[in-house]
């Protein structure tokens, strides 16, 4: 469309558009499909906000939301291998076996893959084939400091692109994200949690030894935290917290394989009508998450997960499931000694 329109060749605005599309497509102005990329630049239109308590409050609201509702969940339970069929699933964990009418897997598809029934495993290969090599990684510095830092600035989040020239990622685009004044849930009393993150090559952290992984682990978070002292001059002067986290702290804590976040980069190859579906012809097992339709980001997650509550809802509701697994959802039963829930 730039093309079309002979503006492709002008810096600023495909500077601006190419960051937008980054964040919201994980994709460029070249690759990105016309109407996903639109989506994305778009609904920066609506604002940004970010919740109270950043991502920790938004999960504890949301659990204790899912706890009202009847929900369980497990903590510290990595599932091993999911086996069997509609009605008759169990999902294998190291604390024991789970059983469940239905399966929501909301894990990469990579993951998927490798844990679920051999049947899932087959329907996914072709997807697996497709989107190999459309991961990317980020580089996120985590900042405490006083209000002082970044006080005098009315907004709370930034989107720097600092040269033209030269490829997106490793600093050259990033986004801040600063709690807002008065989020006690985020920092303490006087204080601000900032947030500065830049996509980042997966290979690039891979192979480097324990010395040299640290020394580029630093040297990138320094260049994050000095090109955003163009708009928070002070900005980590006296930080009380600062934690660097690259693509090997997101394999390490999140089991991401190769510490790949921010979903697949979209094209016309892999998204939309070609985007893995949530329904793969496994009665039962449904996928959800940011490798999924309708792809990355909090909008699109929330909007496949709520397709798929809806359509799991709707196999209860038709009867598809036995009478004896209708049971087991409302008393629970025993598996490997433990209680176990859907």
């Amino acid at each position: 469309a730039m093309r079309r329109f002979g503006l492709r060749q002008d810096a600023p605005l495909a500077g601006l558009l190419s960051m937008l599309v980054e964040d919201t497509v994980h994709s460029t102005v070249d690759e990105a499909p016309l109407v996903n990329a639109a989506l994305g630049v778009t609904i920066r239109g609506a604002g940004l906000t970010r919740a109270r308590g950043g991502m920790r409050g938004f999960w504890r609201r949301f659990v204790a939301q899912y706890r009202s509702l009847g929900g369980q969940l497990l903590l510290g339970c990595a599932v091993e291998r999911v086996e069997g069929r509609a009605g008759r699933f169990t999902v294998h964990t190291r604390r024991g076996g789970v059983g469940a009418d239905q399966v929501v897997s909301a894990v990469p598809i990579t993951c998927t893959a490798r844990l679920a029934p051999d049947a899932v495993g087959e329907r996914l290969a072709p997807f697996l084939e497709r989107t190999a090599g459309a991961s990317g990684g980020a580089v996120v510095v985590f900042l405490g400091v006083k209000d002082a830092e970044v006080g005098g600035h009315d907004y709370t989040h930034h989107q720097l692109l600092h040269d033209y020239s030269s490829p997106l990622g490793d600093g050259n685009n990033m986004f801040i994200s600063i709690s807002a004044h008065g989020d006690t849930e985020s920092a303490p009393p006087a204080h601000r949690a900032v947030m500065i993150s830049t996509h980042s090559e997966l290979n690039r952290w891979e192979g480097l030894g324990p010395a040299e992984y640290e020394l580029q682990k630093d040297a990138a978070g320094e260049r994050l935290v000095h090109l955003a002292r163009r708009v928070l001059p002070r900005l980590g002067e006296r930080p009380l917290v600062r934690e660097v986290a690259t693509p090997r702290t997101y394999e390490r804590f999140t089991r991401r394989p190769r510490g790949a976040v921010a979903g697949l980069r979209l094209t016309l190859r892999n998204a939309n009508q070609r985007a893995v579906p949530h329904d793969i012809g496994v009665p039962g097992f449904w996928l959800a998450g940011d490798t999924t339709w309708p792809g990355l980001g909090t909008v699109a997650c929330v909007l496949g997960s709520r397709i798929v509550a809806d359509r799991a809802a709707r196999e209860v509701g038709r009867g598809r499931l036995t009478p004896q697994a209708a049971a087991r959802r409302a008393v629970g039963e025993v598996r490997d000694g433990r209680r176990a829930y859907r």
